[in-house]
């Protein structure tokens, strides 16, 4: 035990110091790498942007090469961001799912672009974001354009974004990984009992199917979690399933059975079942590229030419990075920009699309964290702005603090009362407080697989007295002149009438819940509660209960709300302001990522920890998003 204690403390010692030594080393580089380029250009009267052109110039004839090798999230950055790990500084590469659709129009129509392969080994997310991105793909079809599918090996998710294509083919020795869909949960009910500390739940009123919970006082699902999460792969499937057996010609019935049977073993099994048309080499792949009009790599020889999703969304991504590096190092031009971001006119003739991503909690947030002060102050702003006419609430998140979704909800009540209408677009997860935040749209649009519902609320009240005592050695005692001024101290199980107290508060919040969604979906309260008690749902049999009101992407939702407020041809606006790309730089940097690094560096799996670190999250929650509206911690699909 003493050993693991002091490896652990040495090693967090070293990873602290490398954290310190390395945010003063990255200041030092960027300031020399920044200030010495500006410097020499200075004297030479040269400046740094047409000095050098770090753009990619897009040929006719190009193949739109798309790896997916980038997790996709719903805004993404114009120029790269870095992050800290164990390793070093490394480049994080993300995708925008608002960057992709519009990028797929564009290429629709871009007589330079020929045809688009799709080069996916893995394909990392929920059914309903990759789902866009096929939809996506499908509608580049429809331009008449050919998409061409290859890779040495394809997970399941992969093959069924791949299978949109005209051609699907595989490496003759790769393989594609079907065995089928399931979904498993973490349970820390005995890792919790062996450390000492005793968790107290509270759940609104027969929120049975408010399996957030569950993980701290069972060690396996409930009937009820097992039902829900049962309809949850059924509707999964039905789309991954039904996309794969359509466009494989075959039935679902046929696909399952031979998933089942594992009857795809070697690379002649999927040829000749029939998933994909040939098996092909990459020199083989390129030169069937080339014969259907695809232009020859000048660089390299009987090689097709290949621009990459990047390169086509921003060709001068690194120029642009380089400059935001100098501004940022020399504290911007020191000119304020003063022209209006939506126009020189007052028409309101704007949408704006608010992003509201990540858990739900109070305070300021960030860009993969629903703050309630920023997402309701950029509601706020795009209510007061004469020159927004309608918004867009871009919702992907599993809920969070009761309190902060309430705070986010008055803001889209306001907005609704001030003549503006609004559109919430639901993307993976809109569930719990993520419902909340939607539930006073004028209009929702949900995909077919996102998850929602889970209209229900909880509290966790952890005790750690049986860790500090058998554990730690530590022993408490006091005095009071109040019955239960010690309630709450931290080290003792709530119980007796402070529990009925909490618990009674808990319901509060929950009647609160469904009375705010009965009001914005035109239902009774008893209906809303028929279809709550913290039950997830997709958001197909979400649309069959009343709680949405139709199918649609984020493009979809952008449409009504435009037609609501009768905008043609409306201009879009995004908010709130994206983080800086060299601020978030410096924060990764300096340690934000750190818990998963020292995890990984001591051996562990970063995936296993990060819902750890959830739950100490949650235990550490300010006291005013105790009570929580959200959906299970970690659904982990497979």
């Amino acid at each position: 035990m003493n050993f693991g204690k002091q490896f652990l403390a040495s090693l967090l010692g070293s990873t602290v110091a490398l954290i310190a030594a390395g945010t003063i080393l990255i200041f030092i580089f960027v300031g020399a790498l920044v200030g010495g380029l500006s410097s020499a250009f200075a004297e030479s009267g040269t400046d740094i942007e047409s000095e050098f052109d770090f753009g990619v110039d897009i040929e006719e004839g190009s193949v739109l090469h798309l790896t997916f090798d980038a997790p996709f999230v719903e805004r993404g950055m114009e120029v790269p961001s870095f992050s800290f790990s164990i390793g070093g500084v490394d480049a994080e590469s993300q995708t925008g799912l608002n960057h992709f659709l519009a990028d797929m129009e564009r290429a629709a129509q871009d007589d330079r672009i020929e045809g688009i392969l799709i080069q996916a080994d893995m394909v990392i997310g929920y059914p309903s974001m990759l789902g866009e991105v096929r939809d996506a793909l499908v509608s580049f079809k429809e331009s008449g354009k050919w998409v061409v599918a290859w890779s040495e090996v394809y997970t399941q998710s992969a093959y069924w974004i791949s299978t949109v294509a005209d051609e699907v083919y595989l490496h003759p020795e790769g393989g594609i990984d079907m065995r089928g869909m399931g979904m498993e949960t973490m349970f820390f009910k005995r890792m919790l009992e062996d450390v000492g500390i005793e968790m107290t739940i509270v759940r609104g009123p027969d929120n049975k199917y408010k399996s957030a919970v569950e993980p701290f006082f069972r060690e396996s699902l409930s009937e009820a979690n097992r039902e829900q999460n049962m309809a949850l792969l059924e509707d999964f499937w039905a789309r991954m399933g039904g996309d794969i057996a359509t466009a494989r010609d075959k039935s679902v019935a046929e696909l399952d059975g031979e998933i089942n049977a594992l009857a795809m073993r070697t690379t002649q099994d999927f040829l000749d079942l029939g998933y994909v048309d040939g098996l092909l080499y990459e020199d083989e792949l390129h030169a069937m590229l080339l014969d259907k009009g695809a232009a020859e790599d000048e660089d390299e020889e009987s090689h097709a030419q290949f621009v990459g999703l990047k390169q086509y969304h921003n060709p001068d991504f690194f120029e642009d990075f380089i400059t935001t590096l100098q501004d940022e190092m020399e504290g911007g031009n020191g000119e304020e920009d003063e022209t209006d971001e939506y126009g020189e006119d007052t028409e309101a003739n704007a949408v704006a699309v608010v992003f509201a991503v990540g858990a739900i909690e109070s305070g300021q947030g960030d860009d993969a964290t629903i703050g309630s002060e920023r997402i309701a102050g950029a509601l706020r702003e795009a209510r007061l702005n004469p020159e927004v006419g309608a918004v867009v609430l871009r919702v992907n998140s599993p809920g969070g603090s009761a309190l902060a979704s309430d705070v986010i909800w008055r803001e889209t009540v306001l907005l609704k009362e001030a003549g503006k209408p609004m559109v919430a677009s639901m993307s993976d997860l809109a569930a719990s407080g993520g419902y909340y935040i939607s539930c006073a749209a004028d209009h929702i649009l949900a995909q077919p697989n996102t998850i929602t519902g889970s209209i229900g609320v909880f509290g966790v009240l952890p005790s750690f007295g049986k860790l500090a005592r058998e554990h730690i050695g530590l022993d408490f005692d006091g005095v009071k002149l109040h019955e239960h001024a010690d309630a709450l101290n931290g080290h003792t199980p709530v119980q007796g009438e402070a529990l009925a107290a909490i618990n009674e508060g808990v319901t509060e919040v929950y009647d609160s819940f469904i009375a705010r969604v009965a009001e914005g979906r035109g239902m009774t309260v008893e209906g809303v509660n028929e279809v709550a008690r913290g039950r997830v749902w997709t958001g197909q049999d979400a649309m069959d209960i009343g709680l949405v009101d139709g199918m649609g992407n984020l493009q979809d939702a952008v449409a009504i709300a435009a037609d609501l407020a009768g905008i043609s041809g409306p201009e879009l606006v995004e908010l709130p302001e994206a983080v800086d790309p060299f601020v978030q730089f410096i924060e990764d940097f300096a340690g934000v990522q750190a818990a998963v690094a020292i995890a990984e560096a001591a051996g562990l799996d970063g995936d296993l920890v990060a819902p750890l670190l959830e739950v100490e999250a949650l235990v550490h929650a300010a006291p005013q998003d105790r009570i929580q509206a959200r959906m299970p911690y970690t659904i982990r699909l497979y």
